[in-house]
């Protein structure tokens, strides 16, 4: 399994505090939100990595390669950070993604294979618990996205709308609450063959519409019309939070890592 991990963005709603620091590095529990994901990835044994990065990219590298010299990490730079969204970071990862180790990477005229490894998407502002990704591999379904379904829901959150078979039909910021399942937390795992046609889908989206600025999901919602079956895992009893804000710093500080620390 290859992982990708999206850590491009600015983070203007957790400034001052992120005017000098990435919010991946910003320490929760005494630890670098990054160094805490990259953790959990090796312990389910993930380590074929790759962290898109933008703001702030040189802080970074220096940290991961003095805080984890021997990991197999790639950097990939989105050099139009200030001017996209998570779409694009996640669409210049394609080459990483999608080449077979052995091959190298695609070369012009080449034609497309399906890769042999599936594919992990985290996006790099996630605190979780130590058994959350080992759940998510071992869950039923090709494509897998992990969703919070207890608790309150806002209008901020990701949220996903299912069939009776925990198929999603709908991921967005627009889906009822009434009809909502539950919060997409940004961790998903894509077999081979869905992850070709999930950058192929990027591809399409950069050249022909609002792909740069939009978010990834945009394209999950692409697949899941053209009758790419995602399937809704509930990660409800396994803690996690996304840190977009300095109250979600705090929820993660007092409420989310004690949590953690005892499970």
């Amino acid at each position: 399994m290859k992982c990708v991990i999206l850590a491009a963005g600015v983070s203007r709603r957790l400034r001052p505090i992120t005017n000098d620091t990435p919010k991946c590095l910003l320490k929760v529990g005494g630890i670098p939100i990054l160094e805490r994901i990259i953790r959990e990835l090796h312990a389910a044994g993930i380590v074929d990595i790759a962290i898109v990065l933008g703001y702030r990219d040189d802080l970074i590298r220096r940290f991961l390669r003095r805080r984890f010299p021997d990991a197999t990490i790639a950097f990939v730079k989105n050099t139009s950070f200030r001017s996209t969204n998570n779409a694009y970071s996640l669409f210049i990862a394609r080459e990483f993604c999608l080449h077979h180790p052995t091959e190298g990477p695609p070369k012009r005229g080449r034609k497309k294979t399906i890769p042999d490894h599936s594919f992990l998407l985290l996006d790099g502002d996630i605190i979780f618990s130590h058994h959350l990704l080992t759940h998510l591999k071992q869950s039923r379904g090709a494509n897998r996205v992990a969703v919070r379904v207890s608790g309150k829901h806002n209008e901020e959150e990701m949220r996903v709308r299912i069939d009776r078979y925990a198929n999603i039909l709908e991921i967005s910021k627009h889906v009822s609450f009434r009809s909502t399942f539950g919060e997409s937390l940004g961790i998903e795992i894509f077999s081979p063959r869905a992850t070709v046609r999930l950058f192929a889908i990027l591809g399409e989206r950069m050249r022909n519409g609002n792909g740069r600025s939009e978010y990834y999901e945009s394209a999950f919602q692409q697949m899941i019309d053209e009758g790419i079956p995602l399937k809704a895992i509930d990660v409800s009893s396994f803690p996690a939070a996304e840190i977009d804000t300095k109250e979600d710093l705090e929820y993660a500080e007092h409420t989310l890592i004690p949590l953690l620390d005892h499970a």
